[in-house]
This record gives C-alpha cells, sequence and structure tokens, in this order.
C-alpha cells in the first residue's frame, strides 16, 4: 500500500490533478491500495460558505474521475477524504469514501466534528450518521475508516473492529499546536494495540497539519512513518500478524463491555 501526506488545495480540479499522479505512482510501484488524507477532494485552512458549497455527492465529478483513475491503474482501490453533500440537508458531511474500479466501495461519515482548540466544524458539517460501519476487503485484510478528530474516541475503533476490521485507516488533517504531535502518535499506538489491528494515518503537511503519517502494527510497533514534509510511504500489512497478536493476547474473549449509541 501507498500513503500520501500531501497538502490538497481548494481548487478540486487541482486536487484530482495531484491523486491521479499519486495513484500511477503507486500503482506503477506494485501497490493495490492508495490513501490520501481528509479533505483531499478540496481543503481551505479555514472553513468558508465557497469552500462548503463545493460539496459534492459520493456520486459527483469527483468521484467518477477518482473511479476512471482506478479503472486506469488495474483497479487500484483508492481512499480520499471530501465533504460529501446530502439532498436532504443544507450541511454536507466530512466523508471517507474507499473507491474502485466498480465504483464507491465503501464510506464513512466523520462521527465527531472538531469542536475543539477554537475550531467549529460543526458550524460548517453536519455529524455523520450512526450507521453500522462500512467496510471493504483489500486483499486478505477487511478496512474500516475514520476522520481525523474521531481518533480520539476509542469507540470508533472499536465498533469498526467488531464489524471485522483488521486494518483500521485514518484521513486526516491534524491541526498542529501544543501537545498536538504527541497526541497524533499516542492515540495511533493506542488504538492500534487496543483494537490489535493495523492503523494507518495519513495526513497533511506542516503548516496546516503536523504530518507524521505513518503506519502502526497490531503489537504497537511503528511500520513506516514520514516527516512534517509532503511524502509518499509504501508499506506491506501481513495479515498474519493479526492472527497472531489476537491469538497470543485473546482480548476479544475478555471484554464485558460492548459499544452503544448514546442517546
Amino acid at each position: 500500500m501507498t500513503l500520501v501526506q500531501y497538502a490538497p488545495d481548494h481548487d478540486s480540479g487541482v486536487n484530482l490533478g495531484a491523486v491521479a499522479h499519486h495513484v500511477q505512482q503507486a500503482a506503477d510501484s506494485g501497490a493495490s491500495l492508495v490513501v490520501f488524507p481528509e479533505y483531499s477532494h478540496s481543503f481551505a485552512p479555514k472553513f468558508s460558505p465557497s469552500w462548503v458549497a463545493g460539496a459534492q455527492g459520493v456520486d459527483g465529478a469527483f468521484v467518477s474521475s477518482v473511479v476512471e483513475m482506478s479503472v486506469a491503474n488495474g483497479g487500484i482501490t483508492i481512499v480520499v477524504g471530501m465533504l460529501a453533500a446530502h439532498p436532504s440537508n443544507e450541511k454536507p458531511a466530512n466523508t471517507m469514501v474507499a473507491i474502485g474500479a466498480a465504483g464507491v466501495e465503501a464510506a464513512a461519515e466523520k462521527i465527531h466534528l472538531y469542536d475543539a482548540f477554537g475550531a467549529n466544524e460543526s458550524s460548517w458539517i453536519r455529524p455523520g450518521s450512526l450507521t453500522a460501519p462500512q467496510l471493504f476487503s483489500w486483499g486478505e485484510h477487511r478496512v474500516g475508516m475514520m476522520a481525523c478528530y474521531d481518533l480520539r474516541f476509542p469507540e470508533v475503533t472499536r465498533r469498526l473492529v467488531d464489524g471485522g476490521a483488521t486494518v483500521v485507516v485514518v484521513p486526516a488533517q491534524w491541526v498542529p499546536g501544543d501537545h498536538k504531535t504527541l497526541h497524533w502518535e499516542t492515540l495511533l499506538r493506542a488504538r492500534a494495540i487496543e483494537a490489535q489491528v493495523f492503523v494507518v494515518a495519513v495526513n497533511h503537511p506542516m503548516p496546516h497539519g503536523v504530518g507524521h503519517s505513518q503506519v502502526i502494527d497490531p503489537w504497537g510497533d511503528s511500520v513506516v512513518c514520514a516527516g512534517e514534509g509532503a511524502a509518499e510511504l509504501v508499506a506491506h500489512l501481513d495479515p498474519e500478524l493479526v492472527h497472531q497478536v489476537r491469538g497470543a493476547n485473546p482480548m476479544a474473549h475478555a471484554r464485558r463491555f460492548g459499544v452503544i449509541e448514546k442517546s
């Protein structure tokens, strides 16, 4: 798989060009999955009416173009983040979409919005629907997705693992600040260890993200890790390692609590 730590532009057309370039590079290197950050469809440092007005449906032109990229590159699966419009709601959802040659394989709306550290995502974006998690298959893995701030809530990862995930992909725009890189790296490692999954985290580079995209294995070891700047990472995720870790420490059998929706 390939992780692409890059800085999306406000212009979705510019981003499509960048995504196409990286997808072709990933496919040429033999990757069958390539992951981009949150807001890879369109990004602005601050929320604004013009940015939010650019939201598209998951059946829109942006996703259709990414499907064509998959077809042109041997059916590679492409994970992108986008603002997804909904016909019955004036606010879009911050949505992670897995796209293959046949179309959308899975979609995951951001559940917990970033109303923290002075930000107000919920003024512009609607919270994700609490529906059953959508997972997609990648080789012998089952892959779940969540976005950025959801990482701070362990029950989101747990729901994905209860649904069968062996890999959790976290596209993000993890904003820089005091303690933020520490939190990013600590939470990624914690989610991997407690859920006994691979965690694949793809961030924006500085200055609008802390960078440090990485893969953490189910033991909590770092497989690959980027620095603060733009980068591409390549990683192999052995599904047998998930079975080994869960066999050595059968936490699923020891659990006494589940995850339920808060009323």
